[in-house]
């Protein structure tokens, strides 16, 4: 979008927004990373109209900046200590991500900075820290990487405020976590500790396993890359004029290109998704998924206990990132519809898709008013990268009509029954048939009404508070996480490793193996090509020697044909006058130029026989 001018004379802060864009660049909020940007705002005094930026950015609303927009109003004094803001939190984390660095990379672009301005700023940051330690006293406390940056720059109070709070964010203490949740929900006691405790062992065993995979596929792959390019050029080298060498060498060049340009591009990418994981190998992460207004959100506020102002009529699509939870050693990410049936839909698909590769379970959402086979289909992607499913069937039913409410606390089983007109089992019947189409794992559904236990939280409904909750069935949920976290929690975290990393490997290795499959006929076509080259010589060879001979024999025929009449018209002639009226018969029959053109004419055919054969 452009910026208006009403936007651009508001008081905005262009590197705190920018700041945002960073936090969401991977496509995920985390909850903390919320909390300290807010807090930090407050702290730099930003104002209320860069705050509701701000909100704009999050939500990914259509009218929102982007970094283009933002860069291009930042004033060329601002833009140096604007750059070590985004370093300050880009490495707060101790993880620069390369979603990150393509965004500094973008700034440089705009602002008409080589990429090199950049490494230059860290450099000078990090060798501060040595300069720092010579200098002082080794009981005094080494200056923060941010404290660093900002060495000897005039500083905002944005970057003060960078400075100040650099620590609660360093990676020594990153992994505090807020205890928002009022119900200990099953998650405590030795058998989840040792159940985590192993994830976590499990986690860091195979994140090793599966780089060092990785790096050996890459190697290898370059490997391949290499010895193509030195097969093409022997071919080249050979200045081979023939139909195959030329074929081959096309096609050796065209696997090179692809192997180059796709493959490795695709392996890097997933290598760098697996070193994201790095991040919360600790932790054992599930995503809720599903189309929009499905209830993710609510099922994400009644777990966390957190976000209920998101939810309500008019905020359903609240986010188009992928918003992350941390709590007790679980990591619960909340993600956009599944198709969104708007002009971003299939980019919030693509978001949301972003992170199954780093989730344990998936916990799909669907509604009992509208389940359709199209919103199934997603599902073969969980399948095809080992990922166990749980369908959580949220039941609709307007209990904030309060007869309706009344009714279904007098008998709240009924809207669970599976028997009769208005059981549930005609709908679970439809997931199962749907879903087993994508994705024939075993999987769980789990009816819940998620309104019941909204309700359970409000205040107007505190009498009713634990009814309302154990009604809702959510515990039913809660235990089937429980189970999958304490039963299959490390094979859970297994997958998540090694699946994804099976399945990126296996991608090349099908490619590589049908190039072997390719090569290998070609290489059988030429072999056999071959014996047949060299049997054609042979009959050509025949061929040419045949017709030689036949032209030879006809032509010492013309001449045996003349001899006996020759002989009667020189008879009495002498030797001289003999030998002088051959020699001119002989030019007569012209046997020289017949012997000749006998000779190349079986030459020609010879040449023209194998032409055809190769």
């Amino acid at each position: 979008m452009s910026y208006t001018s009403q936007t651009a004379s508001a008081q905005l802060d262009y590197g705190f927004l920018l700041l945002v864009h960073l936090i969401c660049a991977d496509k995920q909020i985390h909850s903390e990373e919320l909390k300290y940007l807010k807090e930090l705002g407050d702290r730099a005094n930003v104002s209320q109209q860069t705050k509701d930026e701000m909100d704009k950015i999050f939500a990914q609303d259509d009218h929102h900046l982007t970094v283009d927009d933002i860069a291009k109003q930042v004033s060329v004094g601002q833009k140096s200590e604007i750059m070590r803001q985004i370093l300050a939190i880009a490495y707060a984390d101790g993880y620069f991500a390369p979603s990150e660095r393509t965004m500094l990379n973008r700034l440089a672009s705009i602002w008409n900075w080589s990429n090199k301005e950049i490494d230059r700023i860290i450099t000078e940051a990090e060798s501060l820290g040595d300069q720092v330690s010579k200098n002082n006293d080794s009981n005094q406390a080494e200056l923060s990487f941010a404290a660093k940056l900002f060495k000897n720059e005039q500083k905002s109070a944005l970057s003060r405020a960078i400075i100040g709070m650099a620590a609660k964010v360093a990676p020594e203490v990153i992994g505090q976590k807020v205890e928002r949740l009022e119900r200990e929900i099953l998650l405590f006691g030795p058998e989840y500790d040792e159940a985590i405790e192993q994830c976590s062992k499990i986690a860091q065993e195979d994140y090793q396993y599966a780089e060092l995979a990785f790096k050996k596929t890459e190697s290898t792959l370059k490997t391949l890359i290499l010895s193509l390019g030195e097969v093409m050029l022997r071919i080249e080298n050979k200045n081979s004029k023939a139909t195959t060498a030329k074929e081959v060498a096309n096609q050796l060049e065209e696997s090179r290109k692809y192997l180059d340009a796709e493959i490795i591009k695709e392996l890097n990418k997933v290598q760098e998704s697996h070193q994201a994981k790095q991040r919360a190998l600790s932790y054992f992460t599930i995503a809720f998924m599903g189309r929009t207004k499905a209830g993710k959100s609510t099922l994400h506020s009644i777990i966390t206990q957190d976000g209920w102002e998101s939810i309500g009529v008019g905020k359903q699509r609240t986010t188009r990132l992928n918003r992350i939870y941390e709590w007790k050693n679980i990591r619960i990410i909340d993600t956009p519809g599944i198709g969104a049936a708007n002009a971003g839909g299939r980019d919030d698909e693509e978001i949301a898709k972003s992170i199954v590769d780093e989730a344990d379970v998936i916990c799909y959402v669907v509604t009992n008013d509208s389940i359709q086979e199209t919103e199934f289909k997603f599902l073969e992607q969980l399948k095809e990268k080992a990922k166990p499913l749980i369908i959580i069937l949220n039941l609709k039913y307007n209990l904030r009509d309060s007869r309706r409410l009344q009714h279904f606390l007098e008998n709240p089983n009924k809207l669970f029954s599976k028997d009769g007109e208005s059981g549930i089992g005609g709908h679970i019947d439809r997931i199962r048939r749907h879903v087993s189409k994508n994705y024939n794992d075993y999987f769980a559904i789990v009816p819940v009404m998620l309104l019941a236990a909204q309700l359970s939280s409000e205040v107007e409904h505190q009498e009713n508070k634990d009814k309302l909750y154990k009604a809702s069935k959510i515990q039913d949920f809660l235990d089937s996480i429980r189970e999958s976290l304490i039963k299959h929690g490390a094979i859970r975290r297994s997958q998540t490793f090694l699946g994804s990393t099976v399945g990126s490997i296996l991608k090349p290795d099908q490619w590589i193996t049908e190039q072997k499959q390719r090569y290998q006929k070609s290489s059988n076509t030429l072999k056999s090509k071959q014996e047949k080259i060299c049997d054609d010589l042979k009959k050509a060879q025949k061929d040419s020697c045949e017709y030689l001979e036949q032209q030879i024999e006809a032509t010492f025929q013309d001449v045996i044909n003349v001899i006996s009449a020759f002989a009667e018209n020189h008879w009495e002639a002498n030797e001289h006058e003999l030998n002088q009226a051959w020699k001119e018969k002989i030019k007569d029959i012209k046997l020289e130029e017949r012997l000749q053109l006998s000779n190349e004419q079986a030459v020609n055919k010879f040449n023209q026989e194998i032409k055809e054969s190769l």
